[in-house]
């Protein structure tokens, strides 16, 4: 973005947000082009990937959901809440997965998959009103208490393009003793994830997740499904 563009959207002179700027690019946080426009930097990045790495989810779920997003041939996708949405803290593309996925994006809280993931494993109580994302998205309060319920039985929630059209995803609940800490879940083209068929995807996250949650100190989350 342009200076003139910055101080317009974040409401501040073109002089403050000059300096401010000044500042930052001296720091690395952001960068400036040939053309005079701004640009998040290495020390952002940086920065972001250190938090990323030391959050409980990452060490103890992201190596496996790697495996089996590699296997499946699936986006695999750990994220944590923040600001009244997921944070993206990574996303592993595997070859053929059809779907692009950045880290560092945000996902509202109650969408799709990860919304009752959120509520299944969470303190957080139901919402009255539930955003409409496609034609596809639950919108009744009680039939969405009954998907959030399912999926705390199952160990992982569906989205069937609830959330986006055409694509479709599981996800699943990262607890430890101190509550939710985010979630795992594997995304992909709704033609793939049909063929695949949710229920097996679903499971190989559940027992991921319970995994990482027993790890982590929720012993209540140890599951064993499909496991010999």
């Amino acid at each position: 973005m342009s200076l003139t563009a910055i101080a317009s959207e974040t409401g501040i002179s073109p002089s403050t947000a000059h300096s401010v700027l000044g500042e930052m690019l001296a720091q690395g946080v952001v960068s400036q082009d040939k053309d005079k426009r701004y640009r998040t930097g290495p020390a952002l990045y940086y920065w972001g990937s250190s938090f990323a790495r030391n959050t409980p989810i990452y060490r103890t779920l992201w190596r496996e959901m790697v495996d089996i997003s590699n296997e499946l041939s699936v986006v695999g996708v750990i994220a944590v809440p923040w600001d009244d949405h997921h944070l993206i803290l990574q996303a592993n593309h595997s070859e053929g997965a059809g779907i692009g996925v950045a880290f560092g994006g945000r996902v509202p809280l109650d969408a799709g998959s990860w919304g009752k993931a959120f509520y299944a494993w969470s303190d957080a109580p139901l919402p009255k009103q539930l955003t409409r994302y496609t034609p596809r998205t639950i919108e009744d309060p009680n039939v969405y208490a009954e998907h959030v319920e399912e999926a705390r039985q199952l160990g992982y929630a569906t989205d069937h393009q609830e959330f986006d059209d055409g694509f479709e995803g599981v996800a699943s609940g990262v607890t430890s003793e101190r509550g939710y800490e985010g979630l795992g879940s594997f995304l992909a083209p709704a033609d793939r994830m049909q063929e695949l068929t949710p229920e097996a995807v679903g499971l190989r996250l559940a027992e991921a997740t319970s995994r990482a949650s027993f790890s982590l100190g929720d012993p209540g989350r140890l599951r064993l499904v499909g496991s010999e």
